[in-house]
C-alpha cells in the first residue's frame, strides 16, 4: 500500500466508491467536502457504504464503549484532567488508536467539526518509513520492538502485544506511550522510552511526518495498525469526531489490514 492520497467529494454514491478504492490502495485517505451541510448524516451514511460502521463513544477513563455515538476530541479545560489528549490542546505524541483494546475494526477516521484557529493539525508518518528508519539507525531497538511483548493500559481495558510486528502487506503496529502500563518489566519501559525518544525526537522533530490539515466538513481516514499518527498543539476552539469501521472485503480490496482488535481514542 502507498502512504497517503485525497479524494473530492462526488456526487452521490459516487463519494463511497472513491473513499473506498483510495483505501484499498492507501494507509491514508483525506476526503475534501465542498460544504459541511448535514454532515453528521452525511459521514453515517458513507461510513455505512464502505463496511460495518461502529457508532459508539468511549468513556475518556474507564475505556468502555457503553453509548452510541460520536466519539468527540475537543479542547475543554473542565475535562482535561479526565483525559489530556482528548480534552486538552498540547501536542499529541505518535501513537495508534487503542492500543490498550481488544476491539476489532479495520480503519478509523476523524471529521472535522471545529479547525483551531491556530495550529492543531494531525499528523501521520508510514509505518514501513519508522522500521526502514529503525533498520538503518537502531536495528538493536528494532529487534527489541519485534520481539518484546508490551503491556498497555487504559481503565479497565488491556492488552499484551508487541509494538511491532508484520503480516503480508508489510509492518504492523501498537503503540501509544501514554497507555505503557507501569508494571512491565523494567527492561520493557526502558525499551518503550528509547522509543518514544526515537518517535519524538527522529520522526517529529526530524520533519518525516506528514500534517493533514482539515477545514470544517472535511475528514481523514487512517488504517490505525499501518501508520503512526499524532496532532499538533493548538489555541482556540477544535473539534475532531471520530468514527471506526470494517470495510467491506468487497471493497478493501489489497488493503490488507491487520485482523487483531484496535479501538479508542489514544
Amino acid at each position: 500500500m502507498r502512504f497517503l492520497t485525497e479524494v473530492a467529494e462526488q456526487a452521490a454514491d459516487d463519494t463511497v466508491g472513491a473513499v473506498a478504492t483510495a483505501l484499498a490502495g492507501h494507509k491514508v485517505v483525506t476526503l475534501r467536502r465542498t460544504a459541511d451541510v448535514d454532515g453528521d448524516s452525511f459521514y453515517r451514511e458513507l461510513a455505512g457504504g464502505l463496511g460495518e460502521f461502529h457508532f459508539r463513544d468511549e468513556d475518556p477513563v474507564t475505556g468502555r464503549l457503553d453509548t452510541a455515538g460520536w466519539l468527540d476530541i475537543r479542547y475543554d479545560p473542565e475535562l482535561e484532567t479526565r483525559s489530556r489528549y482528548r480534552y486538552g490542546n498540547d501536542r499529541m505524541p505518535l501513537h495508534t488508536d487503542g492500543a490498550y483494546s481488544d476491539v476489532d475494526f479495520d480503519v478509523f477516521f476523524l471529521r472535522c467539526h471545529t479547525s483551531a484557529r491556530f495550529g492543531g493539525a494531525t499528523f501521520a508518518v508510514d509505518g514501513a518509513t519508522v522500521v526502514e528508519y529503525l533498520e538503518v539507525t537502531d536495528p538493536d531497538l528494532l529487534h527489541a520492538l519485534l520481539s518484546t511483548d508490551v503491556r498497555f493500559v487504559k481503565g479497565e481495558r488491556s492488552v499484551s502485544r508487541r509494538i511491532i510486528s508484520h503480516d503480508d502487506d508489510g509492518p504492523v503496529f501498537n503503540w501509544s506511550s501514554t497507555r505503557v502500563a507501569e508494571d512491565n518489566a523494567a527492561g520493557v519501559i526502558d525499551m518503550c522510552d528509547r522509543f518514544t525518544d526515537f518517535c519524538e525526537r527522529q520522526l517529529v522533530d526530524g520533519g518525516l511526518v506528514q500534517p493533514l490539515r482539515l477545514a470544517p466538513g472535511d475528514a481523514v481516514f487512517l488504517h490505525n495498525r499501518r501508520v503512526l499518527h499524532g496532532r499538533y498543539g493548538f489555541w482556540g476552539e477544535r473539534c475532531l469526531l471520530k468514527g471506526v469501521l470494517n470495510l467491506n472485503r468487497s471493497t478493501a480490496g489489497q488493503a490488507g489490514t491487520d485482523p487483531r482488535p484496535q479501538e479508542g481514542a489514544g
